[in-house]
């Protein structure tokens, strides 16, 4: 059963098309079911109904034409429930619709499966036979098996069905992600595909034959330059006979082969993308349907080469390219190079199929106070090149060539934002003192937007995370101890004399140095942050060295260690800091400089750290709540998932008892404590936080002025309140609704923005 189900997904997934591919699959489940009839139903939201889609065994004219409504028939029970219904006597069930055009009054027996992709009904399998039976056991988990599988292709046809009507209608489109970093960004839609793939090339026509032919032929003179630099420099260390392949590839790149195929595909009006996707799909055909192994080989021979050209094209197309002035970046997967390229000015968005909300790149984008989406899941990025965007960072949506209405709409949003911005910048200079007389520090989150932090030391009392590992990310290797010496000094002395927390390198997860990869099936439970440091001690006491020297002076210096779990750890971290500390008094002594040791802390993020604070009291100067990978921990939510991303919440009752715990247990100990996790810089998770008791808070610098704002207009009475109503309740719904109520209350109400 197993190689049944391997054949027909692969079967399907070969296929040019939906249409075809769902036929194949209608074919193969009846072949494969010895049954007598297969069909499939597709979810068409828009009408409130299913379409038959594909069948063998009903009337064909139906395909395509006959509807059933999502309350209707046995399909719309299917659907329903979202679980299977296996019956003997179909005709006999109270919810059997009777419908002549489809032809199947004959069949008796019924199996029907949902096809469900992130909890939403996608469409309904349905088999059927005359003989009055009830299906296996086996039979009806063979069809769940493929009803999964089928799934995520429907999903992505259901975003292109999307596009198609915006392109055909010219009518606003709109996909729903996760809302990553807030504010509404209006522009136009520029494409960055860092890992091609022909799947991810939607076909298009253009008009511009010649300008085709040549940005095909640029690439392929690329590719060809390529493979000859490949083949020198490979002459010395491999064999001449297995240089030979680099021949093999230079021929085929020849006009007489690839060439004259894709010119043929841009005479029929294809731009140059889809005529090689054209031209090389048909000829993995062609090579896979061959019986002889040595020639099925060459398939991969003949993709690789199609890749390269593929990348090189796209590569050309944007070299050509200018960004708008008015640029929204979407890609599969962001990365801080990306974000670096884009001119400051020009960039206004940033749409990521990849990642979630609480991802470190969605935290970069929030600290640059750029709108992001996430988790826009299948989309088929080629085809919103050039189209005009609105992107909702409030709501996660994005809409496509929106109406004059809508960007109307938008625009008065957009207005509204400023004069509130306006309203917080204000009272910049003012204390963040609530209305009965408690002072809240307010820090920075910075380490992440290096081109803008010189301007933001007026906006905050220190820094409470300075995330050093940035700049080992912007290195090609690790940097030398002086370089990270003078990048230290800068920092401390720019927000002297307020203290700077700066934490040890913290790489892993999703964090990586491309000089110095991690591998790893689970990266967040993995080798991560101090767990590296300690590891390499001599990366570990460079970089402590180079923290302590540019101290030298100044004095407003903390070290934090991350992701600690274990006291060994702070044991072995404090006996570096020592070592360290001891090497630069012998160094320094014939000079008479007076080193500071400086504090040091520890991140709570692990679960485990949390039930250690009585160890903690004894070993460390100060503690910060990382409430980002503490919710993540405390939930089993991988916080870069885009399919499990609904629930990080770290309003869920558990992390707000936890975050709670800590505050009561670090005031018992007397242990200095904040947080500097994402939650701190929203104005209802401030709220919360000093109603617990904290009174050091750091966050993003666009997160400052309006938690601020906010904080000087109420009572801690109030806030208490409100705490101890939200952590009674059973789940985040809950809390989320009274902290909506609490915000109307207050007149905070402009602070709600919900996207209609």
């Amino acid at each position: 059963m197993l190689a049944t189900l391997r054949s027909i997904v692969e079967s399907v997934s070969q296929q040019a098309n939906l249409d075809d591919a769902l036929t194949q699959f209608v074919i193969l489940v009846k072949q494969a079911m010895n049954t007598e009839c297969c069909s499939i139903y597709f979810a068409d939201y828009s009408q409130d109904n299913f379409v038959l889609m594909a069948s063998d065994g009903l009337n064909p004219n139906a395909i395509g034409q006959f509807r059933v409504g999502f309350t209707e028939g046995l399909v719309g029970l299917v659907a329903q429930r979202e679980e299977p219904i296996n019956i003997a006597h179909a005709q006999s069930h109270p919810r059997f619709k009777l419908s002549p055009e489809v032809n199947e009054e004959g069949y008796n027996a019924f199996l029907s499966v949902p096809v469900v992709h992130q909890r939403k009904v996608l469409g309904v399998i349905v088999v059927q036979q005359k003989m009055a039976r009830v299906f296996s056991h086996d039979e009806e988990s063979f069809l769940i098996t493929l009803s999964a599988q089928l799934a995520s292709q429907l999903a992505h046809a259901e975003i292109q069905n999307v596009l198609l009507q915006e392109a055909s209608a010219h009518h606003t489109s709109v996909l729903k992600g996760v809302s990553g970093a807030p504010g509404i960004a209006i522009g136009q839609a520029f494409v960055v595909l860092p890992k091609l793939s022909f799947d991810s090339i939607e076909p298009q026509k253009s008009t511009h034959i010649e300008q085709q032919r040549q940005l095909f032929l640029q690439a392929v003179a690329t590719t060809r330059q390529e493979f000859h630099l490949l083949a020198n420099t490979l002459s010395d260390t491999i064999p001449k006979e297995a240089l030979a392949v680099f021949e093999v590839y230079q021929q085929l790149l020849d006009a007489q082969s690839l060439g004259q195929q894709v010119d043929a595909q841009l005479k029929l009006g294809w731009n140059a993308k889809s005529a090689l996707k054209h031209v090389i799909e048909s000829l993995l055909k062609q090579f896979n349907a061959m019986q002889d192994p040595y020639i099925k080989e060459r398939a991969v021979d003949v993709k690789d080469i199609g890749l390269r050209v593929l990348h090189h094209l796209v590569s050309t197309e944007h070299a050509v390219k200018t960004y708008p002035d008015d640029t929204v970046l979407i890609t599969h997967t962001l990365t801080p190079t990306m974000l670096a390229e884009i001119p400051k000015d020009k960039l206004k968005g940033v749409v990521s199929v990849q990642g979630a909300a609480n991802s470190h790149a969605s935290i970069l984008t929030r600290a640059m106070g750029i709108p992001a989406i996430w988790g826009i899941e299948d989309i088929p990025l080629l085809q919103l090149e050039n189209k005009d965007i609105i992107l909702d960072g409030y709501a996660g949506r994005l809409y496509i060539s929106p109406s004059n209405v809508l960007r109307h709409e938008y625009e008065q949003i957009r207005y509204q934002e400023g004069l509130l911005h306006d309203k917080f910048e204000a009272e910049y200079a003012l204390p963040p003192i609530t209305l009965d007389g408690e002072r809240v520090s307010l820090l920075l989150n910075a380490g992440l937007d290096l081109s803008t932090e010189s301007l933001t030391s007026k906006y905050c009392d220190g820094v409470g995370l300075y995330r050093t590992e940035a700049w080992f990310m912007q290195k090609g290797r690790f940097p030398s101890q002086s370089e990270q010496e003078q990048w230290y000094r800068e920092v401390l002395t720019r927000y002297h004399p307020e203290p700077v927390v700066m934490r040890t390198l913290d790489i892993g997860g999703d964090k990586v140095l491309d000089y110095f990869d991690i591998k790893e099936e689970n990266p967040f439970l993995g080798w991560r942050g101090i767990r590296v440091s300690l590891d390499h001690p001599e990366l570990f006491l460079d970089q402590l060295k180079a923290m302590i020297k540019a101290n030298a002076g100044l004095g407003n210096l903390r070290i934090m260690l991350p992701m600690v779990s274990h006291t060994e750890e702070v044991d072995d971290s404090l006996a570096l800091l020592e070592q360290a500390y001891f090497e630069l008094q012998e160094e320094w002594a014939d000079q008479f400089l007076l080193i500071d040791k400086p504090e040091i802390g520890v991140m709570l993020e692990v679960p485990s750290s949390v039930f250690l604070l009585p160890e903690w009291s004894k070993k460390v100067d100060f503690c910060s709540v990382g409430s980002n990978d503490l919710t993540q921990y405390l939930l089993a939510v991988d916080r870069n998932n885009a399919q499990v991303a609904d629930l990080f919440d770290p309003y869920h009752p558990s992390v707000l008892r936890v975050l709670n715990s800590i505050a009561q247990s670090c005031q018992n100990f007397e242990l200095p404590f904040s947080l500097c996790g994402e939650l701190g810089g929203e104005p209802e998770g401030a709220i919360l936080l000093v109603a617990m008791g904290y009174r050091r808070l750091s966050m993003n610098i666009s997160s400052l002025s309006k938690v601020k704002w906010v904080l000087r207009r109420l009572h801690v009475s109030s806030m208490e309140v409100l705490l101890e109503e939200c952590l009674a309740q059973a789940c985040a719904k809950q809390v989320h609704r009274l902290l909506r109520n609490f915000m109307i209350e207050h007149n905070f109400s402009e602070l709600l923005y919900q996207s209609n």
